[in-house]
C-alpha cells in the first residue's frame, strides 16, 4: 500500500483546498486553490442492494436537474453516451443489472467550485475517471450524470466494484479521502489556470454578507480566544486586506446578533456562532429546495408559506435538553443539497403543528414517501447499558476491566458479550476517555460514567435527528388497513383526542368506522377491547398467507405455541402489522416478525427459539433448523 501512494502521490501535492493562512499565518502571500468537493460512499449489493441502486439511478436521472432544466441523463466513457439513443436499452437498468452479482459499488459526488466556468463537466468527469484508472491500474465501468438544480453544479459518478480482471475493486480509504480530491483540483486548475491573488480576494469578499458558515468564519474561529476575537494585533505584511474583510464580516455577524464590538478592536462572539451559521445555511438550502419542488400552493406566493414552514421556531432540535420524540405525517422531504450530507423532512405532528428536521440519508430516508407516519427522536446523551456494565464490573475490581475475568469470573457472560465491552472501550480510548494497560486490561476512572456522558454530548452535538418509521403505509392507508396500525394502538391506549390535531383526529374517526365493518367496536371507555389487536394481526397474517401460499403451493402453519421455529428464510414481506419473514419448510411455511439479524441468513436455513414473552432468539451461525 505504501508503494501505491508513492506512485499516485506524484503531482498531487498535499495542500488544502481553497486558501491557506486565513487564521493569521505569517505567510506573506495567501495560497489559493481551485477547490473541489468530493463525497464518496461504498454500497454493498447484498440483499436489497440492487433495488437500492436502481432507486438511486432513478433519483440522479430526475427531471429538472440538467443544465436546461430537463431530465438529467446518464453518460459514460464513450462520447456517444452523452446524448442517449432513445431506441437503445435503458442505460440505468442495464448498468444496474451488470452490478447485480458484484460485492459492492462506489458512489461519488464531485463538485468543482468553479463548475460554472468549466467547458464541460462531462469531459472533466471522463478525465478524472481516466486518472483513477491509471492510479488504480484497472479499467473502470461507470456511469455519471450532471446536476445543475442546486447552488453548486456537481456530478454523480457510480463505479462498479469490479476490476477489469473480474476481481473485487478495492479503493484505499486514503485515496478516496485525499488523493482523488487533489486529482480533481489539478484537472480544474489545468483547464482554468491557477487562482490569482485578485480572484481569491474577490471570492472571500463576496462571502462577507453570507447568512451561512463561510471560510471567513472558519478563520475567525481560529482567532477566537475565550469568546473574544482581537482585531487590534499587528497585521503581517500583505494581509491588511484580509483584516479589513474579517472586520467587515464581524460587522455582518453583529447585525445577525452573533457578535458585538467591545472596543479597542476587540469583538465578543456568541459561543455557538459557527453552529448558528451552519443552521442558517441549512434552512436556506431547504427553503430553496421547497421552492423548486412545490412552488405555490392554492395560488399563494411560495415565499409566503415556504419560509414560514422552515424557521428556527419550528426546527426539531435532537440535542435540546428535555426534547421528546415527535410523531407526525410527512408533508415534504428531500435533499437540500446533494453536495452536503443528509436530507430534511417536514411533518405535521400529532398535535397539529408543523416541524422540520435535518435527518440522515439512511435506508428509511431513501424509501420515504409523503403521507407516511414517522417519528423524530432526540439523541440520547446518557451512558449506554454497556457503559454501566463496565463501570459496575470495574468498581468491584479496583477500577479495572478485564475481558478474560468478565468471561471466567464475573457472571460468566459469553465471549461475544465481553467483546462488545472491549469494542466500546476501544472507541472510548480513541477519545481519551479510558486507557488500556500493558497487560491488556483497562483502567476505568472513578468518574467513568460522567466522562462517557460528556463524550456522548460532544458526539451527538452536530448529528441529524433520528428518523424512524413503523410502517410504509400512508396515514390514509392506515384508516382502511386489515392489520394493526398506529391508529389501532392509539385507540387501544385511549390516546385519541389527547392533544391530537385535526389530521389525526379525522384519521382516527375514519378508522373507528372501518373497524366496525370488520366486527371490532370500541368498549364503553372508548378503547379497543382486549384481544382486538391480536385479532387484527391474525387477519393480516392470514391475508398474507393466502397470497404467499398461492405462490409457494404450500400450506400456512401459524407459529402458535411452538417453542422452536426453523426452515429456510425465503423472503420478507411488508404488512400493515409490520415486517415479517417467510420461513419455508418442505411442506409448509410460517410467518414470524422480521429482525435485522436474520438478513445474513436470507435464502439459507435458520433456527430460533421462542421465549416465554413471545420473542424469538435467532441462531444465525449457520446450523440447520428443524424441518417438518
Amino acid at each position: 500500500m505504501r508503494g501505491f501512494f508513492e506512485r499516485v502521490g506524484k503531482g498531487a501535492k498535499a495542500k488544502r483546498g481553497g486558501f491557506e493562512g486565513v487564521g493569521g499565518s505569517p505567510v506573506r502571500q495567501m495560497q489559493f486553490q481551485r477547490r473541489v468537493m468530493v463525497k464518496a460512499s461504498i454500497r454493498k449489493m447484498e440483499i436489497s442492494g440492487l433495488a437500492k441502486l436502481k432507486k438511486h439511478l432513478a433519483y440522479i436521472e430526475r427531471d429538472g436537474a440538467d443544465e436546461r432544466g430537463k431530465t438529467a441523463r446518464l453518460f459514460g466513457p464513450d462520447e456517444g453516451l452523452a446524448e442517449p439513443d432513445l431506441n437503445s436499452p435503458d442505460r440505468a437498468e442495464s448498468f444496474a443489472e451488470r452490478c447485480r452479482d458484484d460485492r459492492h459499488h462506489f458512489r461519488f459526488i464531485v463538485a468543482p467550485e468553479d463548475a460554472g466556468k468549466m467547458e464541460s463537466l462531462s469531459d472533466f468527469t471522463r478525465d478524472l475517471v481516466s486518472q483513477m484508472e491509471a492510479d488504480l491500474d484497472t479499467k473502470l465501468e461507470w456511469v455519471a450524470t450532471n446536476h445543475y438544480d442546486t447552488g453548486q453544479p456537481h456530478t454523480h459518478l457510480i463505479v462498479r466494484g469490479v476490476r477489469d480482471d473480474g476481481t473485487d475493486l478495492v479503493i484505499p480509504r486514503r485515496y478516496i479521502s485525499q488523493t482523488l480530491r487533489k486529482r480533481a483540483q489539478a484537472l480544474v486548475e489545468t483547464e482554468l489556470g491557477p487562482v490569482s491573488q485578485m480572484e481569491g480576494r474577490v471570492r472571500l469578499a463576496k462571502t462577507i454578507e453570507a447568512r451561512q458558515f463561510t471560510p471567513l468564519d472558519r478563520g475567525l474561529s481560529d482567532l477566537e480566544n475565550d469568546g473574544v476575537i482581537d482585531m487590534s494585533a499587528p497585521v503581517p505584511r500583505g494581509r491588511v486586506w484580509l483584516r479589513q474583510i474579517q472586520v467587515r464580516r464581524l460587522q455582518t455577524l453583529a447585525r445577525m446578533g452573533l457578535s458585538e464590538n467591545i472596543g479597542s478592536g476587540r469583538w465578543k462572539v456568541e459561543p455557538d456562532f459557527a453552529d448558528t451559521l451552519q443552521r442558517m445555511g441549512e434552512r436556506r438550502d431547504i427553503i430553496r429546495t421547497l421552492h423548486r419542488r412545490v412552488g405555490g400552493i392554492d395560488g399563494r406566493d411560495p415565499n409566503s408559506w415556504v419560509e414560514g414552514l422552515v424557521t428556527e421556531r419550528n426546527r426539531f432540535d435532537p440535542n435540546r435538553i428535555g426534547a421528546v420524540p415527535v410523531t407526525g405525517v410527512v408533508r415534504h422531504y428531500g435533499r437540500q443539497d446533494d453536495t452536503k450530507p443528509g436530507g430534511f423532512v417536514v411533518i405535521d405532528s400529532e398535535a397539529g403543528t408543523s416541524l422540520y428536521a435535518k435527518v440522515a440519508d439512511d435506508d428509511v430516508f431513501e424509501t420515504l414517501k409523503s403521507g407516511q407516519v414517522v417519528t423524530l427522536s432526540p439523541h440520547s446523551r446518557e451512558p449506554k447499558s454497556v457503559d454501566r456494565s463496565i463501570a459496575a464490573f470495574a468498581e468491584a475490581r479496583g477500577g479495572t476491566y478485564s475481558e478474560v475475568a468478565h468471561v471466567l469470573e464475573g457472571d460468566r457472560v459469553s465471549e461475544e458479550y465481553a467483546r462488545a465491552h472491549v469494542r466500546r472501550l476501544e472507541a472510548l480510548r480513541r477519545q481519551k476517555v479510558v486507557a488500556r494497560q500493558a497487560d491488556g486490561t483497562w483502567r476505568i476512572p472513578s468518574d467513568y460514567l460522567d466522562r462517557v456522558a460528556d463524550y456522548e454530548m460532544r458526539r451527538t452535538s452536530n448529528m441529524p435527528a433520528s428518523l424512524s418509521r413503523e410502517s410504509r403505509l400512508a396515514l390514509s392507508q392506515m384508516e382502511t388497513a386489515r392489520g394493526v396500525t398506529l391508529l389501532d394502538r392509539k385507540l387501544a391506549e385511549n390516546s385519541a383526542g389527547m392533544n391530537t390535531g385535526k389530521l389525526f383526529e379525522t384519521a382516527l374517526s375514519h378508522r373507528v368506522n372501518v373497524l366496525k365493518g370488520m366486527g371490532i367496536e370500541l368498549d364503553e371507555n372508548g378503547r379497543l377491547p382486549d384481544g382486538a389487536l391480536d385479532k387484527l394481526r391474525s387477519i393480516d397474517l392470514h391475508d398474507a398467507a393466502d397470497q404467499i401460499g398461492n405462490t409457494l403451493g404450500k400450506a400456512y402453519r401459524p407459529l402458535g405455541q411452538s417453542r422452536r421455529v426453523g426452515g429456510t428464510f425465503r423472503e420478507t414481506v411488508e404488512r400493515p402489522s409490520g415486517k415479517f419473514a417467510v420461513i419455508e419448510r418442505s411442506r409448509e411455511f410460517t410467518l414470524v416478525p422480521w429482525r435485522p439479524v436474520m438478513d445474513r441468513r436470507l435464502g439459507k436455513s435458520i433456527a430460533g427459539r421462542v421465549s416465554g414473552s413471545g420473542g424469538i432468539s435467532w441462531d444465525v451461525t449457520g446450523r440447520s433448523g428443524p424441518q417438518r
